[in-house]
């Protein structure tokens, strides 16, 4: 008979200590149960550990650290990080440490099972870690399920070279997600340059990322380098991807398959290292069978999809992006303002269409008008009740729903633009979207934008 595997845990919680040396114990392993790293380490010169779970935070200590001296002691050990408070940063800390799996608290018994069946199949040895350091942590937030799977493959694909597209509603946070791929990469050190593809037409964007010679076209009075060459050996986050020109398409195809541009106006190819991520709040297989976007291009940058979850879908998180929202705005303002349980509650009660940037939005003009230092739930419940009523259709059969829709559309942007005192950007940060949509809704809601009774 197979000796059976032995599993060390690692953690302060005496009772999924015990908890998980019933269910080891169960299953046929021999379970090394600790509640300190003063009491694991002996057990590293006691034989080898074919399992460890380790939670990141053990009283005091750092778990991270004991991973780092276990997988020194015995590399041979396959390693599962646990914790309740996860992260890009712990998620990609506990990777390049040497883990090669996370667990999220509260654990349950059938993902530990299905995880300890994966791990004790064959023997895999885990790549050496990685000694660069990290960035300061970045500004995505959550620990709900579906984030959590964001964290793994950022913590997974960051390390690569491998192109990336991330997918997404608007203001679900692509560009942070984009920002942490970088921070956790090689490439940390070198620059990070977002652009919006679909804030310029394709003459100016090609120009803009591939750079043009003097007299290339009228305006072009000296020569300029692009931006893929201002980012050489950095990361190039293209935004609304979807919205580029097939024509443009063919020529960020040639740079990812010859990894070299030619100016606007040169016969001269120049070479690049830079890794290309991309984003879009569109479903590109629709835009390929639709004839608008190109098939190889697809393929050569989903080479890793990473799909963002919607406000929606990780409702559980709002309590914690409100946190975010309030130290942010504590900090900036030098203000204190703090806000109320029942006011979160309402907060996570509510639909958010325009997912985490119209959250933070409203918490932003919350916090302004607060009238005391604490953000009431009443205060809350009037942001609402003015939501929606601009989202509700006014009471007349006669208007068609295009019409209604257009009007109520057209109210809520004068209504942003009168709060905002006339500044376009603002007015466009308040209702979640671009600028340059902004105008674009302004000229076909026939909206003067100019005007001072706006």
């Amino acid at each position: 008979m197979d000796k059976p595997l032995r599993v060390l845990v690692v953690d302060d919680d005496k009772s999924i200590c015990r908890w998980l040396n019933a269910v080891l114990t169960a299953e046929g392993y021999e379970c090394l149960a600790t509640r300190s790293i003063e009491e694991a380490e002996p057990l590293l010169s006691e034989g080898p550990i074919d399992l460890a779970l380790l939670d990141i935070y053990i009283g005091q200590a750092n778990g991270l650290e004991f991973l780092e001296k276990l997988k020194a002691l015995q590399p041979e050990c396959q390693c599962v990080v646990m914790t309740a408070h996860a992260s890009v940063e712990t998620v990609a800390r506990s990777v390049a440490g040497g883990a090669l799996e996370y667990l999220s608290k509260p654990l349950l018994i059938d993902e530990l099972l299905a995880l300890l069946k994966k791990l004790t199949g064959p023997r895999q040895t885990p790549s050496p870690a990685r000694k660069d350091s990290f960035a300061p942590e970045s500004a995505i937030v959550g620990r709900s399920p579906k984030m959590l799977e964001v964290y793994r493959a950022v913590a997974r694909v960051a390390p690569s070279t491998a192109s990336v597209l991330i997918t997404g509603a608007s203001g679900s946070g692509k560009e942070l997600v984009a920002r942490a791929i970088h921070a956790h990469s090689t490439r940390a050190d070198k620059p990070f340059t977002p652009i919006n593809c679909g804030s310029f037409p394709e003459t100016i964007l090609e120009s803009e990322l591939f750079g043009h010679e003097k007299g290339a076209f009228t305006g072009a009075d000296t020569t300029r380098s692009g931006l893929f060459e201002a980012t050489n050996k950095g990361t190039i986050f293209l935004d609304e991807i979807s919205e580029t020109s097939l024509g443009f398409q063919v020529k960020l195809l040639r740079v990812l398959q010859e990894h070299k541009v030619r100016r606007v106006g040169s016969n001269t190819f120049l070479p690049i290292d830079v890794r290309i991520v991309a984003a879009t709040n569109k479903d590109l297989s629709t835009l390929i069978r639709a004839g608008q976007f190109r098939e190889d291009l697809y393929y050569r940058l989903t080479v890793v999809t990473i799909q963002l979850p919607s406000l929606e879908e990780r409702a559980d998180d709002i309590p914690l992006l409100v946190q975010h929202f309030l130290e942010s705005f504590n900090q900036r303002n030098q203000r204190h303002v703090n806000i109320s349980d029942d006011a979160v509650k309402l907060l996570a009660s509510m639909s958010w269409p325009g997912n985490v940037r119209e959250l933070e939005n409203l918490f932003e003009r919350l916090a302004i008008f607060a009238a005391t230092d604490e953000i009431s739930a009443e205060e809350v419940e009037r942001e609402r009740m003015r939501r929606s009523e601009a989202t509700s259709a006014p009471d007349n059969s006669t208007a068609s729903l295009p019409g209604k829709l257009e009007e109520i559309e057209r109210q809520e942007i004068l209504r942003a633009l009168r709060e905002s005192g006339g500044n376009k950007s603002l007015a466009a940060r308040k209702l979640g979207i671009e600028r340059k949509t902004l105008y674009e809704k302004a000229r076909r809601l026939a909206i003067d934008l100019q005007s001072k009774q706006t």
